[in-house]
Formats: structure tokens, C-alpha cells, sequence
């Protein structure tokens, strides 16, 4: 075994340090080659108490918080010996990072949107979960899945309008996007489809992003910023710079809860359903693997589900917790159910295989 090999497999168990400090011991004696490698397999084969840290992707903003105060202790009644970690950056960030690491993956579950949760599936990054680690799946409604069969949903949002109440009346319909009144007022992005579906199917092409950003071209002068954080987006909106902006529900009122200028609707050619999935990663011994799906069951507990309405303004994925009275009236939230009846559920497997073709297209056709 070649020194950059024992450094490799050294830097595999940097989340096990009592497993590490074994292995520098034997390096340190002079061990090597077979005997080395085997006593690692080994190593990576331990008991589930053995397992000191777990890190988990989450998208960044309150989502870590809701994570750390409602269900790292859930998870720490059964597994105390067990430390969860969090990794915050949006997918954009992190999954390339992800990609690269493949050979010595840290992060074992992932956060992950529609795009990024097919993507991922492509490049062969997700393992399959065992539904005896999840138990709280069962209480997803029928049609709410993940693209491609990997992966569990936990909550989602409805993707519709953003507007400055001040500046406009409630949108009522896609196409109002394309008023000339709102030339250089309106906010897009390059990275996120769903404005470009909403377009197609509002001129009868069904959710066909190509078409929607063709839809988009004859009125390309409404657009005066293109975004790329959906908090640089919605103090655009908030300020007045721009008035209107296609957006997640659950972003927009929880900007509006910070006491953003910003109000969402969902127009009545209806929205994109937005999905939050879980997964758990490849590259991990069975036992790290069974923990980490141990801990993601924990989101989709009734606890959770309901941090998720009531602190994250996102709808639960599970059927058994109620949206409460009071936020039934906001558009943001909806139940589970409702999302798949009601809104538009694209295909993914195709939108991930096209992404930087589509974004060549978006640079080409309303950029130039």
C-alpha cells in the first residue's frame, strides 16, 4: 500500500476518531498493505454504537435550526452516542463539492431539490433507503414521490408570484408578467425552470421549458434582473427595484414574516410543485448508512412536519399533521394532497439531462 493510499484510507474515518487513532496506531507500528486495508474494512463494518458523527446537507437559512432544535434530540434519545452535524449551502453549492468527494464522501444524507435529487440519481450518487429506517414514510400521500424512485419527499412549497403590494395589484394570471407596464420590473432566473414551465402551459405547450423560454422572448424587456439567491431576490422585491417575481411560496412569506414588503399568490393557471427530498449517500459502510436513514426518519415526524409549517412556512409532506387555523389562509401552505392534485409536476429526469443546454438557451434567447 502506497503511502497515498494509507493517507486515503486515514482520511475515511476523520468522522470515527476512536476507529482513526487505531489505524495511525498500526501505521505508526509499521503496518501496511493487506493487512492494513483489511483491518480498515473492518473498521468500516462497526457496530452502529460506534459511529461517532453523521454529516447531513441542509439547505441553508432557518432549515438548520429547525433541524438542530427539533430533531437532533429526537435522534439522540436512541442513538446518544451518535453526533449529527450539519453542512448548510444550497444544492448549487454543495453537490458539486459532493460530486467531487465521491471517493471519500463525507456528507452520508442530503437535502436535496427535484433537479439535484434526479441528478444525483444519474451520476449514481443516492443508495436506496430500507423503509424499516424510515417508518415515518408511510404517512406520505399516494403520487408524492421522488424523481426516479430514490429518495424520500419531507416537505414541499408551491412555486407561484412574488409581488410588491405596493407597486401592483395581485397577479391573476401568468401572462401578467408580460404587461409592457412592467417593462424592466420583473425579476427571473437562469437556474430554476418553473416561470419557463408556467409559460408553456399557459400557451398550450404543456410543461415544455424550451417553449416557455421561447414563450418569454417577445417580452424579454420586462425583465430587469436576473437572481440567483432567493434573499437577494425577494429585497429586490421588498424595495421596489423590481415588482414582480416568479418564487417559492415558502421563501416569500417567510420574508414576509422578517417584515419584507412581499406578497405571493398563485395564479389561476395554478403553480409548480416544488419538492424538498431526502437521500441517503453512497459510499458508506451499512451501519453508517442504517443511521443515517434512522436520523432523516426523524423530518418526517409529527414534530417536525409541523416546525416546518409553523417556522419554515412550508407545507408537510405527511398526512397525519394538520396545517393550523390560523395559517390555512396563507397561499404558501397547502396540504400534501392538495399539492398533487392541484399543481404542476414537471419532468425532472429530462429538465436534469437538459440543464446546460437549457441555460444556453435562456443566455441566447433572453440575455442578448
Amino acid at each position: 500500500m502506497s503511502d497515498k493510499d494509507t493517507r486515503n484510507l486515514l482520511s475515511s474515518f476523520d468522522g470515527h476518531l476512536n476507529r482513526r487513532s487505531l489505524l495511525q496506531g498500526l501505521v505508526a507500528m509499521g503496518a501496511g498493505g493487506t493487512a492494513l486495508m483489511q483491518f480498515g474494512e473492518a473498521l468500516a463494518q462497526a457496530t452502529a454504537e460506534e459511529v461517532a458523527q453523521l454529516t447531513i446537507l441542509s439547505q441553508p437559512g432557518i432549515v438548520p435550526e429547525i433541524l438542530k432544535d427539533v430533531t437532533v434530540p429526537q435522534f439522540a434519545k436512541s442513538y446518544p452516542k451518535t453526533s449529527v452535524v450539519f453542512e448548510a449551502a444550497s444544492n448549487a453549492v454543495a453537490y458539486p463539492k459532493m460530486l467531487a468527494q465521491r471517493g471519500n464522501p463525507v456528507i452520508s444524507g442530503a437535502m436535496v431539490n427535484d433537479l439535484f435529487a434526479q441528478r444525483g440519481l444519474n451520476d449514481k450518487m443516492w443508495d436506496k433507503f430500507n423503509p424499516d429506517f424510515v417508518p415515518n414514510a408511510k404517512n406520505l400521500p399516494a403520487g408524492l414521490t421522488t424523481p426516479g424512485g430514490f429518495g424520500i419527499p419531507f416537505h414541499l412549497s408551491p412555486w407561484g408570484i412574488m409581488y410588491n403590494p405596493d407597486k401592483v395589484e395581485e397577479p391573476k394570471s401568468w401572462t401578467d408578467l408580460w404587461d409592457p407596464k412592467y417593462k424592466g420590473r420583473v425579476s427571473m432566473w437562469d437556474a430554476y425552470y418553473d416561470a419557463y414551465i408556467m409559460a408553456a402551459v399557459v400557451t398550450g405547450k404543456g410543461p415544455d421549458v424550451e417553449a416557455g423560454i421561447k414563450a418569454w422572448e417577445p417580452h424579454k424587456a420586462n425583465i430587469g434582473a436576473w437572481v440567483n439567491s432567493p434573499t437577494a431576490e425577494e429585497d429586490l422585491v421588498s424595495r421596489g427595484e423590481v415588482w414582480l417575481a416568479p418564487h417559492w411560496g415558502s421563501w416569500t412569506a417567510m420574508a414576509k414574516s422578517q417584515g419584507k414588503n412581499v406578497a405571493f399568490t398563485i395564479p389561476k393557471e395554478g403553480g409548480v410543485q416544488w419538492t424538498g427530498h431526502m437521500q441517503v449517500c453512497t459510499g458508506f459502510s451499512p451501519r453508517v448508512s442504517e443511521l443515517t436513514q434512522r436520523y432523516l426518519n426523524t423530518w418526517l415526524s409529527d414534530e417536525c412536519q409541523l416546525a416546518w409549517i409553523e417556522r419554515g412556512f412550508y407545507s408537510p409532506a405527511s398526512t397525519k399533521v394538520q396545517i393550523p387555523e390560523a395559517m390555512k389562509s396563507n397561499p404558501a401552505i397547502m396540504t400534501a394532497e392538495d399539492a398533487v392534485k392541484k399543481l404542476v409536476q414537471p419532468d425532472f429526469a429530462k429538465l436534469a439531462a437538459a440543464m446546460p443546454k437549457l441555460k444556453g438557451l435562456i443566455d441566447r434567447t433572453l440575455k442578448s
